[in-house]
Order: C-alpha cells, then structure tokens, then sequence
C-alpha cells in the first residue's frame, strides 16, 4: 500500500503499524522531509517526489490495494489561501484521480477540525451546538480550513466517480503523548486550545484508526465516503468540559446533565464504522 507523507508526525507512526501487521509499505514524501523516527519502522520502500505529480501517483499506486494520504501543509500559518489550495487540494485530487484510475480498494485521507473554520480564526468562534459532529456548519476564513472543505468534496466526487471506498478523518491535534503533554502545560496556548475545543489525539490511537478503516473497506464492509472525527474523548485540560465551555463558550447551549461524552466531539461515527475509540487519553 501507498503513503504520502509517510515521514510526517502522524505518517509515521502509520508505516510503523502498517509494516508491523505485515504490509508491503510504500512511503513517498518531499525530500525536505524530516528522516524516519528513531525506534519505528521504516517503509518497504521509500521515495522522494511531488504528490502532486500525476504520474507519479499513478506509477506508484499501479497494484496497490490502499492509500493513505497524508501529505499536506498542515496549518495556514506563512502561507497564503491560494498556496493552501494548490498545495493541499490540487494534491488530493491528484491522489485520488490516481487511485480510482488504478483501481485502489481502500483510500484514507486525513482531513482535520480544523475545516470547521474555528481552529485559526482570527475572532474567536463559538460551535454552533455541542456535541460537534460531522454535519456541524463548516465556516471557513483562511485558506487551511478550506482546502481541507475541498478535500472532503473531492473525496465524495471521487467516490460517486470511481466507486472508490474512502475515509476522511477529521484529526484535531495529533501527535506524541510527550507533546500533548507541552501543549497541556503551554500557557499561552490557552485560546487556540479554546477554539479547537481542547481536542486532541495520540498519534498511535490515529495508525490504529487507519488500519481499521482500511481493513473495513478492503473488507468489503465500508463503501462509499465516510467522514468521521477520530477524537480522543476527552478534553487537554484538567476541567471539565461544563468548565471549559462555562469559561469560554458560555453562549453556546450546555446540558451537563444528559451531555454523555468527556469531549467536544461526537465520536460515534469513527465507533460505528470502524470499531475505533481512542486509547491512549489524558484523563481515564
């Protein structure tokens, strides 16, 4: 199987799963990316290219059974919305052109909270309602946010297109459990925090989603195009969330007595779907 990205934070920790179940791994990245981890496996096989390179996508996902997209400007931050687009978006449709040309089984892609237009919002944002799922209003205004809403739509095209089985993950923070840690104890991240409503995720709880999703639909099991958080439940900080949206989101409609998550956000697609809650949380 194919993955872009691969030397990326979450990349890693996927190829490292991947190659310990016993696949034949295919990683391709920039070659200004950072070198493989120290303690995790490597890729079968390693490339330097553009994933925005048609042909390279299609030469490389010849005979592949899965693809899983990573590679991605991850945040707005020194870039410009038309730099995000043509970075991210045109990247995603190159990928997923190829894979519905090559006849791939299974397409996981990696989108991100942040398509709810909160996250790098130049004003604070309140959620329009609690518990944040799926359907929740998308309202962009930067280019990240958008690109990963061009994402998701070029992901339902393709399906309907090529009959491709995909999964777009909507992943908050994701990273090791030493840097969520930081971000717990950085004091000045206390409004970013606020406005991806404390959301995290381990990046070993994110591989293991991955391989859930992509054996659901080589399975047979999952078709279509599945957008799903895949979110710890639960929150960084050591309030509760009732604490938390008291303090931050006070406008927005709180009922602690039938609230049933820890989180923010409604996790039950990525449980329904794929099996898939997270494991690795702060508060247990």
């Amino acid at each position: 199987m194919l993955v872009t990205g691969g030397r990326g934070l979450i990349g890693r920790s996927v190829v490292d799963r991947l190659v310990r179940s016993g696949h034949e791994v295919i990683s391709v990245d920039r070659p200004s990316s950072a070198p493989p981890a120290e303690g995790l496996s490597r890729a079968t096989t390693e490339v330097e290219g553009d994933v925005s390179d048609a042909g390279l996508m299609n030469s490389l996902m010849a005979g592949a059974d899965a693809v899983v997209h990573l590679a991605a400007i991850p945040a707005p931050v020194g870039h410009t919305a038309r730099e995000l687009l043509v970075a991210n978006s045109v990247a995603t449709m190159t990928v997923l052109e190829a894979a519905g040309e090559q006849g791939v089984r299974a397409v996981v892609m990696a989108s991100s909270i942040s398509i709810l237009g909160m996250a790098w919002s130049e004003e604070p944002m309140d959620p329009v309602y609690l518990p944040v799922d799926e359907a929740h209003t998308l309202r962009p205004t930067e280019g990240y946010a958008l690109s990963k809403e061009c994402d998701e739509a070029s992901a339902r095209m393709a399906s309907r297109r090529w009959g491709l089985p995909i999964v777009a993950m909507r992943f908050p923070l994701t990273t090791t459990r030493e840097q969520i840690e930081a971000r717990r104890a950085d004091a000045d991240a206390s409004e970013r925090m606020a406005q991806e409503l404390w959301a995290y995720l381990d990046v070993r709880d994110a591989a293991r989603a991955v391989e859930l999703a992509i054996t659901a639909m080589t399975d047979g099991e999952l078709r279509g195009c599945s957008v799903v958080n895949v979110v710890a439940d639960d929150v960084l900080l050591d309030q509760t969330l009732a604490e938390l949206m008291s303090r931050w989101h006070p406008a927005v409609p709180f009922d602690a007595d039938r609230y049933c998550l820890r989180g923010a956000y409604d996790t039950a697609g990525a449980r329904e779907l794929l099996g898939f809650e997270a494991e690795h949380l702060i508060h247990r």
